[in-house]
């Protein structure tokens, strides 16, 4: 007995589509169902680098030691084998577990590739997370960090965005050149760690300083300073030899010439400068040298004490080659115009008293005096020079009143409150009294503090009286 179907062939056709269907939906979700179970770390990193490429995503490398390092179990225990943390991260990153065992077997294969990637990436503590896009490049590490593994998941998450910066600084200076692109470029590296640039990123570095040669931008300096400086310290010894064994004319013209050509700071060309003025000094040349202390006054950055001292030094040499007059007019002007004109004043006050003009100079001693409270180096010379003025105008009493005072003010450092009392027993020496002169140098050696420098004070006092007979 036979049956004819009596089910119209249009709607057997329909059912043997939606068969179809059926057997590719339960196929593609069988796949889906297979990628979304390929979170967490794989040992085979090649495989793991293919898949991060196809499915760009950046690539963690987890460098461990599991069966030893305790750190490392640390991090497995609160992180690693969280399935949340698992699954959020696999979205961005592809995983791959490098492991160093010391106590179980591992397959050859596997430890060469491991040491691979640990030469690579010169890992020398474990554990350590490498963050590096797909093509290998890194741009975060990371390591063990307490908290648990949400905040272990923002750490990464975050560290991601340096990458993502990365890329679109790069695309963004694509279009750029000169100055935009130098910034675009320096934008593009600026976050990461410093050790991952000069390592991955030398040729962006590189790029970033020929962009900004001449530090206009001051991106030069930034990514450059410290090859600029060790080339500057070359650069200084060569220049300090030839200012020795040259001609000073020659020397001078040599100097002028790398002076032009090179950004050395103002502590670098304040002693470029000093040798230079040291050759003008023998070549006899007064106005290249006042010319050379002009330079170095008038430095940027040279301020305060500092361009007091070189105002002062100017003077004296002046005064040396015959230009007293002129020296004291400077002098003058300078005192005006400084605040605080300590050096300046004690530079006048000496000049006056060299003239014999004692009771003007202990004028502008005192006047450095008011304010020199906070300033122990000077106030010293100051109370030196006062004591000597005074002793000079036949005041005894009052220039050792004055060492004394300064010597018996514990807010002044000891080594310079003994430098006070030698100072007195010199000027009592003079007078004939010896005892007394004793008594204070042996002060003196009990003022200062540490053993060295009692030793040293002992030394000094030793000389003193051998030269003086007692």
């Amino acid at each position: 007995m036979s049956f004819t179907s009596t089910v119209p062939i249009e709607i057997s056709v329909d059912r043997f589509k939606v068969g179809i269907v059926t057997t590719l939906l339960f196929f593609l979700t069988g796949i889906s169902a297979l990628v979304a179970q390929e979170v967490g770390f794989t040992e085979d990193a090649p495989s793991a680098i293919k898949r991060a490429q196809v499915e760009k995503k950046d690539v963690i490398f987890l460098f461990t030691g599991s069966d030893w390092c305790p750190p490392c179990k640390k991090l497995e225990k609160e992180v690693l084998s969280e399935k949340e943390f698992l699954e959020e991260i696999s979205k961005q990153y592809v995983l791959v577990k490098l492991d160093f065992l010391k106590n179980s077997p591992q397959d050859p294969e596997l430890v060469k590739q491991n040491d691979g990637y640990s030469k690579k990436y010169g890992i020398d503590s474990f554990p350590t997370l490498v963050l590096a896009d797909s093509k290998l490049v890194p741009f975060a590490f990371a390591g063990y960090e307490a908290g648990g593994f949400l905040n272990y998941l923002d750490l990464l998450q975050n560290a991601r965005k340096l990458r993502v910066n990365r890329d679109a600084k790069l695309a963004a200076a694509k279009a750029e050149t000169g100055e935009a692109r130098a910034r675009l470029l320096d934008e593009a590296i600026s976050e990461m760690r410093q050790e991952i640039i000069g390592v991955y990123y030398p040729e962006i570095v590189e790029e970033i300083v020929a962009l900004d040669k001449d530090n206009a931008l001051g991106l030069r300096k930034k990514w450059n300073g410290a090859a600029d400086a060790e080339m500057r310290k070359i650069i200084m010894t060569d220049l300090m030899m030839i200012s020795r064994v040259e001609k000073p004319a020659r020397a001078i013209q040599f100097i002028d010439e790398v002076v032009s050509q090179f950004d050395f700071s103002s502590t670098e060309l304040l002693e470029i400068f000093q040798w230079k003025l040291n050759l003008a000094r023998q070549l006899k040349d007064n106005g290249m040298t006042d010319s050379i202390l002009d330079q170095m006054i008038n430095l940027e950055g040279v301020v305060g004490e500092t361009r007091q001292r070189l105002i002062v030094k100017k003077i004296y040499l002046m005064v040396g080659s015959g230009r007293r007059d002129q020296a004291m007019n400077l002098l003058e002007a300078s005192i005006a115009k400084a605040q605080g004109a300590n050096y300046l004043n004690l530079a006048k006050g000496s000049l006056l008293a060299a003239n014999g003009d004692f009771k003007n100079a202990i004028e502008c001693f005192d006047a450095a005096l008011l304010n020199s409270k906070n300033n122990p180096d000077i106030r010293i010379d100051l109370i030196g020079a006062k004591a000597d003025c005074l002793y000079a105008m036949d005041d005894q009493e009052g220039a050792l009143r004055e060492l004394d005072d300064f010597s018996e003010d514990t807010q002044m450092p000891a080594d310079l409150r003994a430098e006070a009392l030698l100072h007195k027993a010199m000027i009592m020496r003079e007078q004939k009294r010896t005892r007394q002169a004793r008594l204070a140098e042996n002060r003196a050696i009990e003022t200062v503090e540490s053993p060295k420098e009692k030793a040293e004070m002992q030394k000094i006092v030793d000389r003193l009286r051998e030269k003086v007979g007692g």
